[in-house]
């Protein structure tokens, strides 16, 4: 999130360039929407793990992402795929968790994040990412996935994906809402805020292209299979909605609500680190 003084900047600049200069407005929003706040900053509960092992994923000619592994070879693997301006070391408390329970835990930083480089991130380019690692590393358990990394993962599964569960944990179902709120606390007038999307289309068309006619079509997948859901009731970031969302298109997944944990203290809660194991060992040979 941005410094209150840092949007009040922002909001007294959108308010006179998309008068003055509405073309200059539109390339100013998708930079703003497109490059992470601050992802290398520390979150105090982060869990100390074993150093992994470091690897590089090719997601293009142009895109390598930093990839991390944990655990031993011949246990079962879980992919782990952080959100929005965070990085692999934002789900710490799953991945200890994971680990003592004898799995295998694969991670990687997103395009602008952490030690990833790149240039502007978008949906796309995410769900291109989550498909390049799943390439590398083959069929996993499960894939974990918190909010944009969620969203990410729902848009990749269009095309499958070679996992047998999925947990998403306060997943992104709307983006155009999410961006139109997010626009609105920083002042960005929504004829700018349309067209930045249609900007940000225009600039990766063939790979938006691959999932989907449009922005709400990108993300209505029928991928299938049994998925866990949490989200905070109280969730002001990303509301509970979009979880109800996507249970009425996924009628088997199960949405597992919590209370004052809101957007990320839900990645830290040792309750929910233990239902998702459990949900993960459920079933298994």
């Amino acid at each position: 999130m941005h410094h209150p003084l840092k949007v009040k900047l922002i909001r007294a600049y959108f308010a006179i360039v998309s008068y003055l200069f509405p073309a200059l407005a539109v390339l100013s929003a998708y930079r703003l929407f497109h490059h992470p706040v601050n992802t290398k900053r520390k979150n105090a509960k982060e869990k100390k793990v074993p150093a992994p092992q470091r690897f590089i994923i090719k997601v293009d000619e142009k895109i390598q992402l930093q990839a991390y592994r944990w655990g031993e070879a011949d246990h079962p693997p879980v992919l782990l795929v952080h959100g929005w301006s965070t990085t692999s070391r934002s789900m710490s408390n799953f991945l200890d968790l994971l680990l003592r329970n004898d799995f295998q835990v694969i991670s990687y930083d997103a395009v602008q994040h952490g030690e990833s480089e790149g240039k502007a991130s978008d949906l796309a380019g995410w769900a291109d990412s989550v498909r390049a690692v799943m390439r590398e590393t083959g069929p996993v358990k499960c894939i974990i996935a918190h909010s944009f990394g969620a969203a990410a993962v729902t848009v990749a599964s269009k095309l499958g994906l070679d996992t047998r569960k999925l947990v998403l944990v306060a997943p992104i179902h709307d983006i155009i809402e999410v961006a139109d709120r997010f626009a609105e606390r920083l002042g960005i007038p929504k004829k700018i805020v349309e067209e930045m999307r249609d900007y940000t289309w225009a600039q990766n068309k063939t790979n938006f292209h691959k999932y989907g006619k449009d922005w709400k079509d990108i993300l209505h997948s029928n991928f299938h299979v049994p998925t866990l859901i949490f989200h905070d009731v109280g969730d002001r970031e990303i509301g509970i909605e979009h979880s109800r969302q996507l249970c009425q298109l996924w009628p088997w997944a199960v949405l597992r609500k919590t209370k004052g944990l809101g957007h990320r203290k839900i990645l830290d809660d040792g309750d929910v680190a233990k239902e998702i194991v459990a949900f993960i060992k459920n079933g298994s040979e």
